[in-house]
């Protein structure tokens, strides 16, 4: 392939000597896998990269499909210099990781200590909540132990991590309920629990709320784009039938509430007090 066809815009360069398809973007594991294996052959894959390829909600800005760079970690004996596409720390290598790929990544909480120089509080604690999420399937780490390592180091943004570890939760499986918790938190209201099952009496099937007030008996679920897919909207109703028949009320939530919570927080309230009604009745 000529030189003028490679450098014309039917191609974008991802690394030195790599082009891909300007029309169908290079997985980020395919590039990431080029630099380890080629370009920084005894490297390990850090920073934003190492976050994106765990699976971390990061701010799109950030991330690979934003033409995001690729980060590796060199010990220092092989010092070297970046390139385009291409950013090269130098420092001690601290337990890496294997991916189920084979990529080899920094160890996720110096992953977590170098994104707290960057992310503002609530991403953080996103990205800390979805290494904790139960539904994981490759590297899971559990928010109290991220809570004691974030103790035990050291550096420049320390003292983001350990707050943002201090707000983080397991068992939490989108950032949007990271949102919508600390929404809550700060808004007042106690700390919702997050994904309580709920079994269906007939059907056997388990429900898990996004978060929850037992003691009310109050489901708040978030709903992304994907709860507008036909087969979701079915989901979603057989869930709520279930919890209705169990006399939870179910209050859902979107990303335009979090954007103006107000509406959202005013039906909260109301269904808050409602319940209260109903206790001191039974009472």
């Amino acid at each position: 392939m000529s030189s003028r066809r490679i450098e014309s815009r039917e191609f974008v360069g991802v690394l030195p000597g790599y082009y891909g398809l300007a029309a169908e973007p290079v997985p980020l594991a395919e590039v990431a896998r080029a630099a380890q294996e080629h370009l920084v052959p005894h490297g390990i894959l850090s920073h934003l990269t190492a976050a994106e390829l765990l699976g971390m909600p990061l701010p799109r800005r950030l991330s690979w499909g934003k033409r995001a760079q690729i980060h590796v970690d060199v010990e220092p004996s092989r010092r070297r210099t970046g390139s385009r596409g291409l950013v090269v720390h130098t420092r001690p290598r601290r337990r890496p990781v294997r991916l189920s790929s084979g990529l080899m990544i920094a160890d996720p909480l110096e992953v977590l200590l170098d994104l707290a120089g960057i992310l503002v509080h609530d991403d953080l604690v996103a990205c800390i909540d979805a290494l904790g999420s139960l539904r994981r399937r490759d590297v899971r780490i559990p928010v109290e132990t991220a809570r004691s390592a974030a103790q035990g180091m050291t550096g420049r943004h320390v003292k983001a991590l350990r707050r943002a570890a201090r707000d983080a939760r397991d068992a939490v499986d989108s950032p949007r309920e990271t949102m919508t918790r600390l929404l809550l938190v700060r808004r007042g209201y106690p700390e919702p629990l997050t994904n309580r099952p709920i079994i269906d009496r007939d059907t056997g099937v388990t429900y898990y709320l996004d978060l929850s007030y037992g003691r009310w008996r109050i489901a708040i679920e978030y709903d992304g784009k994907d709860h507008f897919d036909p087969e979701r909207i079915k989901r979603d109703r057989a869930k709520d039938e279930t919890l209705h028949e169990q006399n939870w009320s179910v209050l859902r939530i979107t990303s335009h509430d979090l954007d103006d919570p107000r509406r959202f927080l005013t039906k909260l309230d109301a269904t808050i007090a409602a319940a209260k009604r109903r206790e001191g009745q039974e009472m």
